[in-house]
């Protein structure tokens, strides 16, 4: 069966300032840890057999897709850092009253126009599409017809399922990710 499911890493430490995190390097929580050993108490009834695991090259993504690829036994885990969350540049592990300070009218821009804006230094959604759904192909080449399981991020994710449902990348943030999430894209 080809299919896609795509879980979303564990969570992070609490962000109370709602910082950008983007491609930091920041490790999953205690929390997070609990949330990924408890998708992958049953992974065959959750997430299938897939024949192969991706995920991103980042902390987070690498720590939850090695606790599900050992619950899955046998399954391969490729790094694919493709697949890493959107770089937000200057923008990085600054909160939003901290990006308008220093680049001023920049963050309502992005509201204006999430799909195009691209932060100083940084990637725009366009630009993350285009990086992911490449990462998606070389995965596809290498697996053509299988059920694979990408460990991915919010961002990442969103795009994928947006590109899946021919969503237009600005209605991005209505679709929901929460921490170790799953969804299913049939035929992907």
């Amino acid at each position: 069966m080809k299919a896609l499911v795509l879980a979303r890493h564990g969570a992070l430490a609490p962000n109370p300032e709602r910082r950008f995190i983007g491609v930091s390097d920041l490790p999953l929580s205690d929390a997070g840890r609990k949330q990924i050993r408890a998708l992958a108490r049953n992974p065959a009834d959750t997430i299938g057999n897939p024949a192969a695991i991706f995920c991103s090259d980042l902390a987070r993504s690498r720590e939850s897709a090695a606790v599900l690829a050992a619950a899955l036994k046998n399954v391969p885990l490729h790094i694919e850092p493709g697949l890493r969350e959107i770089d937000l540049g200057r923008w990085e592990m600054l909160s939003p009253a901290e990006v308008r300070l220093a680049f001023p009218g920049q963050y309502e821009a992005r509201g204006l126009s999430p799909a195009s804006f691209r932060p100083a230094g940084g990637e725009s959604f366009c630009d993350l599409r285009e990086r992911v759904l490449a990462a998606h192909a070389r995965m596809r080449a290498r697996y053509p017809e299988a059920l694979l399981l990408m460990v991915g991020h919010a961002g990442v994710n969103r795009t994928l399922i947006a590109e899946y449902l021919a969503l237009p990348l600005a209605d991005l943030f209505s679709i929901p990710q929460p921490y170790a999430c799953l969804s299913l894209l049939e035929g992907w």
